[in-house]
């Protein structure tokens, strides 16, 4: 046999198309782990950009459009629900400076949407905050103080000591 006269591998089949089977079967963890992948980075949301003034309620609408599209998408979506509400409590607030006209009812949707993400996630301590927001921004100063002493009660991690909120 010449150098360039090589015999060709041989490919071992069963019956069944086994070689087929085995290149299928070589390939799924793969497939597996794109997929995991994908379905995180969908999860994943962009936060709400605080540093931007939204001017006319369009812009706004735009701005928390991924958030209401998650929890259209899976109303169990804690932090989508909690990101909707900062975005709101934002909105409240700019409206309180004269800066969002559009925004004079968004202190109840706030407060709806983070009581929402509690509801969901009552370790998730960002959305207790945010709900303190809201209720001082709203006047309400007593419901803003049980906010905090549930928070402690819920959101505190096991390792922090206790401590008495006045």
């Amino acid at each position: 046999m010449a150098r360039g006269d090589r015999p060709a591998p041989e490919v071992v089949r069963s019956p069944g198309g086994g070689t087929r089977r085995r290149m299928l079967w070589g390939l799924l963890p793969g497939v597996l782990v794109l997929v995991m992948v994908g379905t995180a980075a969908a999860q994943a949301l962009p936060p709400f950009n605080a540093a931007r003034l939204y001017l006319t309620e369009a812009e706004f609408a735009r701005a928390i459009q991924p958030y209401q599209q998650a929890i259209a998408a899976n109303r169990q979506h804690a932090r989508a629900h909690y990101w909707l509400g900062y975005a709101y409590v934002y909105a409240f607030r700019q409206w309180q400076l004269g800066a969002a006209s559009y925004a004079a009812g968004y202190g109840e949707r706030a407060v709806a949407s983070l009581q929402e993400a509690i509801r969901l996630d009552e370790t998730f301590a960002p959305a207790y905050l945010a709900l303190h927001d809201a209720y001082r921004l709203m006047g309400q100063f007593d419901k803003a103080n049980e906010v905090l002493t549930q928070m402690m009660a819920k959101a505190r991690p096991g390792w922090a000591p206790r401590m008495p909120v006045w």
